[in-house]
């Protein structure tokens, strides 16, 4: 199956995450190297490793970053593991749902990575409303990107996010919300909020969980981990 098409669009919230002084970074899926471009605008000094599985993005990344890998981060080569020893920051910008394990990937990273790095990722919500929507409607049809894109393999909401981290050796510090003013998404929204009353969940949190397309997250290496 064909990876999700690379795009020079970047991840805003994703950007706004990375600390200024940041002197080490490893992304993992790196596309066309977009994000690698922007930061590295700002931070011109910095190590930034990028990891892709395709070769035709590994060739589009090397422009911008210091050194691209050519492997899957879940059988990641000892040369790999050993970058990760002395990084301060690995970002996975719509990248975990694609894999078949994040979870032991996340574990992984909590045994490998330094003391005071952190995780920056970006998640799609599958509790967004056109997602719920489709699912009453039973139109889960795969397309090319988006929630169903077809390369998605694992399905997350904000509880499973936060507990993928927070059960793999880290803690959250913060959790945003990607919101995108969709076509009629207020209507969604009100038959949202009439079936959290039905159910007797709390309507806010239940509006807010399906207004957010995507979760940014930074997780920092929780401390009994070194």
């Amino acid at each position: 199956m064909n990876q999700t098409p690379p795009t020079d669009i970047f991840n805003q919230t994703v950007f706004d995450a990375i600390p200024l002084d940041t002197k080490k970074i490893i992304e993992i899926g790196t596309g066309s190297g977009a994000l690698a471009k922007a930061y590295k605008a700002i931070n011109p000094c910095v190590n930034y490793v990028g990891v892709e599985i395709d070769s035709d993005y590994v060739n589009l990344s090397e422009r911008y970053c210091t050194k691209v890998y050519l492997e899957n981060f879940e059988q990641a080569s000892d040369s790999l593991m050993k970058e990760v020893r002395n990084t301060d920051l690995v970002i996975f910008s719509d990248v975990l749902e694609h894999m078949y394990n994040p979870w032991k990937v996340i574990k992984t990273l909590s045994e490998y990575l330094p003391k005071n790095s952190a995780i920056i990722a970006s998640i799609p919500n599958t509790q967004h409303w056109s997602f719920q929507r489709n699912l009453l409607s039973g139109n889960l049809i795969y397309l090319d990107s988006g929630l169903l894109d077809r390369t998605h393999i694992r399905f997350f909401t904000k509880k499973t996010m936060s507990s993928l981290f927070e059960e793999n050796g880290f803690s959250i510090s913060n959790i945003t919300p990607r919101i995108f003013d969709f076509q009629d998404q207020a209507n969604h929204l009100a038959w949202i909020k009439n079936s959290a009353l039905l159910l007797n969940l709390d309507p806010q949190e239940c509006i807010l969980d399906a207004a957010a397309y995507q979760y940014v997250i930074t997780a920092n290496l929780l401390k009994e981990n070194i």
